[in-house]
């Protein structure tokens, strides 16, 4: 966890708005003479770490399953919905996933850890549901059409 600002608990009794504004943008370590120091920051970045640690224990403890079976395929454990994935898909999920998070773990953030895994799993949910096997046309030109509320 990166830190961005370290304040004394008088400060955040006196200038409490300077703090919550310092507190949007990053943890804040609220340094206390008789107690230990705490950590101000917002719920939506707790709850983002909370998610990617979880999702990283995940990872570790699926790659340390016992079995022979490859680890792509030891994932379906996990999740489930990799099984509307080709086995190719799976393999290539299995790849970026991990590879993902490292690199946030690298850094303490897990946005994008969670952002790669919503994408592969709205995925398979578009493939569950037959997208997969529908023709699509792309257009080279945009085409303007109507709107439908008019």
């Amino acid at each position: 966890m990166t830190i961005t600002r370290s304040v004394q608990s008088s400060e955040l009794s006196r200038n409490s708005r300077e703090v919550f504004k310092a507190a949007d943008e990053g943890p804040v370590i609220v340094t206390r003479r008789d107690g230990e120091d705490l950590v101000l920051e917002s719920r939506q970045n707790v709850e983002t770490e909370r998610a990617g640690v979880e999702l990283a224990s995940h990872l570790v403890a699926a790659s340390l399953a016992p079995s022979d079976a490859p680890f792509a395929e030891r994932l379906m454990s996990v999740f489930p919905w990799m099984e509307f994935l080709s086995a190719s898909g799976r393999e290539e999920f299995a790849e970026e996933v991990v590879r993902v998070a490292r690199a946030c773990a690298a850094v303490s953030r897990y946005e994008r850890l969670l952002i790669t895994l919503n994408s592969w799993q709205d995925s398979a949910v578009a493939i569950s549901m037959g997208y997969a096997d529908r023709q699509v046309e792309w257009l080279d030109e945009g085409e303007t059409v109507p709107d439908p509320r008019a």
